[in-house]
């Protein structure tokens, strides 16, 4: 069986979770690669190419084209991250790709010229504050989250404080449901216009004893196990997920 069959069977499985829910629950599917420098433009040339092909054209979701600017060890270097609003869209997408030629063909030039290292699947639990229309900049933090309800709760006090009223743009909680390093459970994405403007918020931020007390506050329910820096040059569909929320 090939990589690509492999991981659309994974998708597959995991979309049973969603059967019979009374309400669409959003889909997030990251395929995490490594792209060696000399192979950067082969590799996006192969993305364009697919990307004007009639098989995309039919694409329900949204996806995001992600180069990861810091993020420690980690060796991808790029990745996809594909959205759906709902399971069924992923499933009618899968039997689309599953007698593309154009898709296979796709595929192909990415395994020519990059590595394939991970897939995950992730589901949308919450979102706050305003996500910005138009950014390529996010900040990833993974998380091993120990109470799911109280660390929801810590985050709608910490919300209420008067220093979030200047956040700037926004973040959303994603819930790992099949792949992902061991032990961890979910991940929180910030959205900002730069990197600057979140790094300034949380400098400013700290300084406010009263933001520090349910800053601190989240620290009961879950452990931060690492935080990557990515830009997304390029998207297909609308990046603004407030109907999600």
């Amino acid at each position: 069986m090939s990589k690509l069959k492999t991981i659309i069977s994974a998708f597959f499985a995991s979309c049973i979770l969603f059967v019979g829910a009374a309400q669409a629950q959003v889909m997030w599917i990251d395929y995490s690669w490594r792209v060696e420098p000399q192979n950067e433009k082969k590799f996006v040339a192969a993305i364009e190419k697919f990307t004007q092909s009639e098989t995309f054209s039919k694409f329900p979701g949204k996806m995001w084209f992600v180069v990861h600017t810091a993020n420690g060890d980690n060796p991808t270097t790029h990745s996809f991250a594909v959205v759906y609003d709902k399971a069924e869209d992923f499933d009618a997408n899968s039997a689309i790709l599953a007698n593309s030629e154009e898709f296979d063909r796709f595929r192909k030039a990415l395994n020519a010229s990059g590595d394939l290292l991970a897939e995950v699947v992730y589901t949308h639990v919450k979102g706050y504050g305003k996500h910005p229309k138009d950014t390529d900049t996010y900040q990833v933090s993974l998380m091993s989250v120990s109470n799911p309800a109280g660390y929801l709760g810590a985050l709608d006090k910490l919300m209420q404080n008067d220093v979030m009223a200047g956040l700037p743009g926004g973040f959303d909680i994603w819930q790992v449901v099949a792949g992902g390093p061991p032990g961890a459970s979910h991940i929180v994405v910030f959205a900002n216009d730069s990197f600057a403007e979140g790094m300034n918020f949380n400098r400013q931020s700290a300084s406010d004893p009263t933001y520090v007390r349910d800053f601190s506050a989240l620290a009961e329910y879950r452990t931060i196990l690492g935080t990557n820096w990515t830009r997304s040059p390029v998207k297909f569909g609308s990046s603004d997920l407030s109907s999600m929320r």
